[in-house]
């Protein structure tokens, strides 16, 4: 069963069944979420917008660094840990648009994750957060799934302006370097300045503001388009340079605000 929001112009529904994801974000009678069209895309991460927790994105061949040696985290079909553990985890309701689960083996700690979805006039606002007592290194993030086409509209299109875009080797994972930014379509991690923008010309111009730099942009299908925050690259585990200067930040948010265009 799912949990919706609603005022006048946005409607969200929540399934906490399903990593407490958003299901719908609907705008001025418009849905804007969407399906992989891949159909061999797992279930899992197919739909919606979930989050990503304790880690965000790949870590090559499921093996974290920490202290105490390597700790091997579950594989995907492509032999790397993938997306966190949150997202396949039921979340308890914990108030309006507040879910919480507990998340510990295989990740090294245990702690616990809080996720809560704001309406806003012109969107919603949500914020992801990870306790486990420490300091100790995590990433985290929210994966939506975009639809390139609208009830109306135009097709989407993406602005943003990235400063540096991080290198990925032979097995499509970070080498660890930052490099100039390639034209697309793109499967890759960006330092952002400012705020990224969907817009559907003649319906929406959504606008994507986070507490973080990095963003995944994933544009390589044809029917949607994912615009990811993280609080840092993928694999940054195993990459020094790819690493905060200090703390690893424990929380994100990302507020979706969108006009009439």
């Amino acid at each position: 069963m799912t949990d919706v929001l609603q005022n006048d112009r946005v409607s969200v529904a929540v399934d906490p069944a399903r990593g407490a994801r958003l299901t719908s974000l609907v705008i001025d009678g418009l849905e804007l979420l969407a399906h992989a069209e891949d159909p061999t895309v797992d279930p899992a991460i197919a739909d919606g917008c979930f989050p990503m927790v304790p880690w965000a994105g790949r870590v090559r061949g499921g093996r974290l660094p920490t202290p105490d040696g390597v700790r091997r985290l579950p594989v995907a079909d492509d032999g790397n840990a993938l997306h966190g553990l949150g997202h396949v985890r039921s979340w308890d309701v914990v108030g309006e648009g507040e879910y919480r689960v507990a998340i510990a083996d295989p990740w090294p700690t245990s702690g616990t994750a809080t996720l809560t979805y704001r309406l806003l006039d012109d969107g919603v606002r949500v914020e992801l957060t990870w306790d486990d007592g420490t300091d100790s290194p995590a990433s985290i993030g929210l994966h939506p799934w975009f639809s390139r086409t609208l009830a109306a509209g135009a097709e989407a299109v993406l602005g943003f302006e990235p400063e540096a875009m991080v290198e990925r080797g032979d097995d499509g994972l970070p080498t660890g370097r930052l490099v100039p930014v390639v034209d697309g379509p793109w499967d890759d991690c960006f330092r952002v300045a400012g705020s990224p923008t969907l817009t559907w010309p003649g319906a929406l111009e959504l606008t994507l503001r986070s507490s973080s730099p990095w963003w995944v942009v994933y544009s390589q299908p044809a029917s949607t388009i994912c615009v990811e925050p993280q609080t840092a690259p993928p694999d940054a585990f195993g990459h020094p340079s790819l690493q905060p200067d200090g703390a690893w930040p424990h929380s994100i948010w990302l507020e979706l605000r969108a006009r009439r265009v």
